[in-house]
Order: C-alpha cells, then structure tokens, then sequence
C-alpha cells in the first residue's frame, strides 16, 4: 500500500529530527560581509568532521553487529566493517531489522539512523 503524501510540516519535522539524530544543529550568524565565504569554507570542514565521526560510529556498530549476529542473521553478507560506508551500513541495518531477534533490530535501528 502506498504511503499517503505527507504535508509540508511533516516532511520538514521528519527531516530536522534527521539532522539531529545526525548530531547536526542549525545556527544562524551575522558575520561581516566580507567574511562570509571564510565562514562558509569552515562550516564545510565542520560538516565533514561530522561525517567521517558519524562514519566512525557506523564501523563500531557493524563490528558490534558481526561479532554478535554474524552467524544468525549476517551470514551471506561479508562487509568488513573497518571499510564500510554508509551504503553498506544501510544493509546491515536492514538485514539486522528483518532476520534478527530484538537485539538485532535495535542495533539495526541505531545503525540506520545515522546512516540517514
């Protein structure tokens, strides 16, 4: 069944409680006009800071999850999680939600939201 269209104020609560489970906050400056592409280039260097520590937190969960469900629900997917991205997260976490006891599933949970 499809899902129905949700209104504008849902898709923007969904996607701010998206940001913040990914550790992002919006913050709004004034700075002088001639410094705003200085601020710019730093926020860029903030964001990928961010990414490369939730990608860390990725790679310590799906080593949580092959050591612990590696033979129940993991075993044809070979991942190795100190080289993992974001796109193989996501199938762990799947895998982990569809085939795992409630373990599973909530590590697979914890995984995909910050594969989100």
């Amino acid at each position: 069944m499809a899902k129905p269209a949700s209104s504008a104020r849902e898709r923007v609560r969904e996607s701010r409680e998206r940001r913040r489970l990914a550790g992002l906050k919006r913050v709004e400056v004034f700075v002088p006009h001639d410094k705003v592409d200085m601020v710019k280039a730093y926020v860029a260097q903030l964001r990928e800071g961010s990414s490369s520590e939730a990608r860390e937190k990725v790679r310590l969960l799906l080593g949580k999850a092959y050591r612990n469900f590696q033979a129940s629900c993991l075993d044809n997917i070979q991942i190795d999680p100190a080289k993992a991205d974001f796109a193989d997260a996501a199938i762990v976490a799947a895998a982990l939600m569809h085939r795992g006891n409630a373990d599973a599933y909530k590590l697979g949970r914890q995984i995909r939201s910050l594969v989100r």
